[in-house]
């Protein structure tokens, strides 16, 4: 089709006339005519001559015979024109029948019989060789039919053209200026225009003509037609009916369009059926139109029936074309494409509020679509210059008989080299279906301008609305756009409400995405992250420097923004939440840093806090992590303070790890329960919303490590556990106990050994629990009441942050020495949130007897007056005396006793109404040695002989006095009387008959009187507290313990001085000697 109308309609060439059949057959004729004439004057003698001069006189080259000559009848035979080795014509025979009159020849009819026509369209010209000097003869005289008979019998042409070959069959008799009738065939196996063409082609029909203006009516037809890959159509046919005027000026006709199955770009076919009126005058062409296609398929959808119903006319040889019609589509079935499409998007956007919407479009749309109704209006105008199309209204209706897609108003436009205008008003709607409107437009050299709004639509917790959208695509093919989106629903890991989000950027014909110039604006009523709850919050951010905030295209995604100072308030598990930070950068790839950011949760006593002096990152597609510093996280239900905290952190696979860390935590109480204590190298990683942290924990001066902690913490449920491992600590000269707790200060000293143990503290939202199991397999110290060896037990805390054990702790004491050394204690206690001691009672095997410690309370780290109080039974004096060493006395007897201590405010000990009873029957006390004075008198000498052996029925000792002064001990003896070892005399008899008791008052420094009465016999086992510079001349306490290089050096000098009195000795006689008169008392 698009073949025929191209030849039709190519322009005429300056001095062509109409190419008609007629012309064609005139020339035929010529030959018969002009030979009749003459022949009819010269008759059979001339008849050779004068046609050879007729035809050699028009320039045609031609051979013939003159088969008959006579008046009525002249035959000529074998007749070739042009070229006999390739003819232009060739007719077996014509006859030519005459009827005189007016005495001259009258032309009646001409008889071709198998006539052959060979010829050849170029550049859109037909040319049949020697007869073109015959049919272009430059005549202006209007196009007629001659008033002749004609009959063809079996004629038949041969045109080859820029096309293919056309091959004609002409049967038919008749006077061609009316009653001529025949039939006409053209055949064209293969016909080839531009990049179309049609195979199998041919038009059969019949001819006729009436009152000079002749008729076709009959079928074109093909096998198939084809432009390209755009259009194909297979077994077509149009049956024409075509009426031209008599002089061709105008043409008419109807023609009938059915085909076969047809494709073109994305659709299809079943068949095409339709019908045309049209007619050709003065270079102007006119049609109407109806058309009707079955089953139109696009992978869009499919419409059962598709109609298109209007005119078309074309002016100065279809230079000029001109149109309006409508279109309609009914039995709308949607494809399969769109719905999937759709469902591939709503799957790339699950978890997001963009998922049910485009679920819901989905839907909509294919319950809309099924059954829907495309109705449309247009008009159009083409010519060199310009193309235009109008689209009055268009609508496709869905099955609810809403509008789901219209037009209005809209126009497209074509000019020259220019790019395309199109204006015009669009909107969707339906049920179920976002309703949108808008309108597109282009003024003469403006860019395209599109504006749009979409009113709010929902599905479920979803929304979305664009109340106003503005876009501008330049000459260039870039589009800007320009508005604000309100959006409500699923974001991941959360949810938003009330989203107003800026609109603003371009999109170039490369494919680049730049959002966001400027300062943009963000807010949002509520925004909900997994546990995080925002109300209503807004936030500003600015490009860094001149670049867009957000940019992508072949290179990737790139961000840059800054903000001032963010304050975010908002709840986190129902607590409420406080974010701020100072001014933040970020980009990516790039960096982040912002600093004095702060984390508050909770609010009055109960606010957990998290703040960092500076936080900085490296953001890259294949990293992100960075750096932080002054990190300050706060716990209240967790009694400690963590602080300066730094390290190295990194963001991989959802799961951020920090690494490298340092902090310094402290203890919370006042007054500290310990003494803060660092770490370094630390590791902490957030993983599947659980934080898990290792660390060990040394005490910052000396670097001892003192325990191993690792945590864990669930923030979806807030709770978690922090496990604590001491693998050792050891106390020694450079460690001691007041390093790692103050609370030592005042009640151990000196401490050496060894401390083992595991705590576990866990948290949730009904609190914090902790507990604690420590032990030691051997202690020393010293303590307020005597230094103690070989401590060791386990320690059971049952919340060990608040230091509180269970009841009956029980620590086994290898020696204690508060005076005189005793063994294999055992002393009960209970610590109570780590500010009051609770000794139960200690008791020890004393020297035949029994050493016990009453209970007490113990106020730890506060200054207080406290009372340790002493039972003693059963003391065997003979165990005392051989313990003392005190070889050269002997004593038998058994004490019993309370011996109160009491320490004051500032420390300073008493011994406070000390009582030491003896036992009934009493005891005795005698001197063993061998004692003579040299300058004692005989009597003097008498009497130690005789009392050096004594016997008591009683005996009282009472302690009163300063442990660091004077002690004063008061003791009485009742019942006084010789032992065995006594001498019996004259004294000793009169002494046998008095009631004696023996009373004395002793004062001396409490230390000094523990030792003096074995220094009385032995200045060795003497070592001077004052010496030691422990006490000073008045017995004030100067310092509880000395280093052990003091103690050597004093040791080494005191060796020394023993030696050389031993060798002084040697050389003097004794000072102490046998008395010469003791035999004889």
């Amino acid at each position: 089709m698009a073949q025929d109308a191209d030849i039709t309609n190519a322009p005429a060439r300056p001095g062509r006339k109409w190419l008609t059949l007629g012309n064609a057959i005139r020339a035929v004729v010529l030959l018969g005519v002009g030979g009749a004439a003459w022949a009819w004057i010269t008759r059979e003698d001339i008849a050779y001559d004068i046609i050879a001069d007729e035809l050699e006189s028009r320039g045609i080259e031609a051979q013939y015979k003159v088969e008959k000559i006579s008046a009525y009848r002249q035959v000529l035979t074998d007749i070739v024109i042009g070229d006999p080795a390739r003819p232009d014509v060739t007719i077996e025979r014509v006859e030519i029948i005459t009827q005189p009159r007016l005495g001259l020849p009258g032309l009646q009819e001409v008889r071709l019989v198998r006539p052959r026509v060979f010829g050849r369209i170029a550049d859109g010209r037909l040319s049949l060789g020697s007869l073109d000097k015959l049919i272009y003869t430059g005549s202006d005289e209007p196009f007629a039919l001659p008033d002749l008979a004609l009959s063809v019998d079996d004629g038949r042409a041969l045109i080859e053209s820029d096309f293919g070959r056309i091959g004609a069959k002409l049967q038919g008799a008749g006077n061609l200026a009316g009653g001529f009738t025949g039939e006409l065939a053209l055949v064209a196996p293969n016909l080839v225009m531009a990049d179309c063409s049609a195979q199998g082609a041919s038009l059969f029909g019949t001819v006729n003509v009436d009152s000079g203006k002749p008729h076709f009516a009959g079928p074109l037809r093909f096998d198939r037609l084809a432009c390209g890959e755009t259009v194909n159509l297979a077994k077509g046919g149009v049956e024409l009916d075509v009426l031209a005027a008599s002089d061709l000026a105008v043409v008419s006709g109807r023609a009938a369009i059915a085909t076969g199955a047809g494709q073109a770009p994305a659709a299809t076919v079943a068949a095409l059926n339709g019908t045309s009126s049209f007619s050709w005058r003065e270079s102007l062409f006119t049609a109407d139109y109806r058309l009707a296609a079955r089953d139109l398929v696009t992978s869009e959808g499919r419409f059962a029936r598709f109609e298109a119903d209007g005119f078309v006319r074309a002016r100065d040889n279809f230079a000029r074309l001109e149109g309006e019609g409508t279109v309609e589509g009914t039995g709308l079935q949607p494809g399969a494409r769109p719905g999937k499409l759709l469902a591939e998007a709503a799957r790339s956007a699950e978890g997001t509020l963009f998922a049910p919407l485009i679920e819901r479009i989905n839907g909509a749309l294919a319950s809309e679509l099924r059954g829907a109704r495309l109705l449309a209006d247009f008009t159009f105008r083409q010519n060199a210059e310009r193309l235009a199309l109008v689209v009055p209204q268009a609508e496709l209706r869905g099955r609810s008989d809403d509008i789901v897609l219209g037009l209005s108003r809209a126009q497209f436009a074509l000019e020259g080299e220019g790019l395309p205008r199109f204006d015009g008003n669009f909107l969707t709607g339906g049920a179920g279906l976002p309703r949108i409107s808008g309108r597109m437009e282009q003024e003469p050299g403006e860019p395209l301008s599109l504006r749009l709004s979409m009113a709010d639509y929902a599905a479920g917790d979803a929304s979305l609305a664009i109340p106003a959208l503005r876009m501008t695509q330049a000459r260039d093919g870039t589009i800007s756009f320009a508005g604000r989106a309100f959006a409500s629903g699923a974001v991941p890991g959360g949810s938003v409400r009330g989203a107003e989000v800026p609109l603003d950027g371009t999109y170039s014909a490369g494919g680049n995405l730049a959002l966001w110039r400027g300062c943009q604006t963000f807010s949002v009523e509520a925004l909900a992250l997994g546990d995080l709850a925002f109300g209503r919050e807004r936030i500003e951010l600015c490009p860094q420097g001149q670049q867009p905030l957000l940019r992508y295209g072949a290179q990737g995604v790139s961000f840059a923004a800054r903000t001032a100072p963010l304050d975010f308030r908002a709840r986190m598990g129902g607590a409420p939440l406080h974010l701020a930070t100072g001014a933040l950068s970020v980009s990516w790839p790039g960096t982040l840093s912002t600093s004095a950011a702060l984390v508050e949760l909770g609010e009055g006593e109960d606010v957990v806090r998290l703040a960092l002096g500076q936080l900085d990152a490296r953001l890259e597609q294949d990293y992100i992590g960075g750096t932080f510093a002054e990190a300050s996280p706060h716990l209240p239900a967790v009694p400690l303070d963590i602080s300066q905290g730094a390290g190295t952190w990194r963001y991989t696979d959802g799961v951020l790890d920090l690494s490298d860390v340092a902090f310094r935590i402290e203890d919370r109480a006042a007054p500290d329960r310990f003494e803060p204590l660092t770490a370094q190298s630390a590791e902490l990683s957030l993983r599947d919303g659980v934080i898990r942290a290792r660390a060990l924990l040394r005490e910052p001066d000396s670097k001892v490590a003192v325990t191993r902690v690792a945590i864990a913490h669930d923030l979806s449920s807030g709770a978690g556990h922090a496990d604590l491992a001491v693998d050792g600590i050891t106390f020694d000269s450079k460690f001691q106990p007041q390093d790692l707790s103050r609370l030592a200060l005042g009640v151990v000293a000196n401490v050496a050994g060894t401390v083992t143990g595991t705590g576990r503290i866990d948290w949730n939202a009904r609190g914090v629990t902790s507990s604690g199991r420590f032990a030691s397999e051997s202690l020393d110290l010293a303590a307020a009441f005597g230094p103690v060896k070989h401590a060791r037990g386990e320690i059971v805390f049952t919340d060990l942050l608040a230091l509180t054990t269970a009841p009956n702790q029980t620590i086994r004491v290898g020696a204690i020495n508060p005076g005189i050394e005793i063994y294999d204690g055992e002393v009960t206690y209970q610590l109570v949130n780590g500010e009051r001691l609770e000794i139960g009672g200690g008791q020890w095997p004393l020297l035949g007897g029994t050493l016990t410690l009453r209970p007490l309370t113990m106020n730890i780290g506060e200054s207080e007056s406290r009372t340790y109080t002493v039972v003693i039974e059963g003391l065997e004096a003979s165990r005392f005396i051989e313990r003392m060493e005190l070889n050269n006395l002997a004593a038998t007897g058994k004490f019993d006793g309370v011996i109160p201590i009491v320490f004051d405010e500032d420390g300073n000990g008493f011994l406070v109404g000390g009582v030491l009873t003896s036992r009934e029957p009493g005891g005795n006390l005698a001197y063993v040695g061998q004692l003579t004075y040299e300058d004692l008198s005989f009597v003097g000498n008498l009497a130690f002989q005789t009392l050096r052996d004594l016997r008591f029925n009683g005996a009282e000792i009472l302690l009163d006095g300063p442990l660091a002064g004077e002690l004063v001990t008061r003791v009485r003896f009742e019942g006084i009387r010789q032992g065995e070892g006594a001498q019996n005399n004259i004294i000793s008899r009169t002494i046998a008959r008095l009631p004696l008791e023996l009373r004395l008052n002793i004062r001396a420094p409490f230390y000094k009187l523990i030792a003096s009465t074995r220094s009385l016999y032995d200045p060795s086992s003497l070592r001077d507290p004052r010496r030691l510079g422990l006490i000073g001349e008045r017995g004030e306490v100067l310092r509880d313990q000395i280093d052990q290089d003091a103690v050597d050096e004093l040791d080494a000098e005191a060796e020394r001085a023993a030696e050389e009195e031993l060798s002084r000795q040697r050389g003097d006689e004794p000072a102490i000697q046998p008395s010469e008169s003791e035999d004889a008392l």
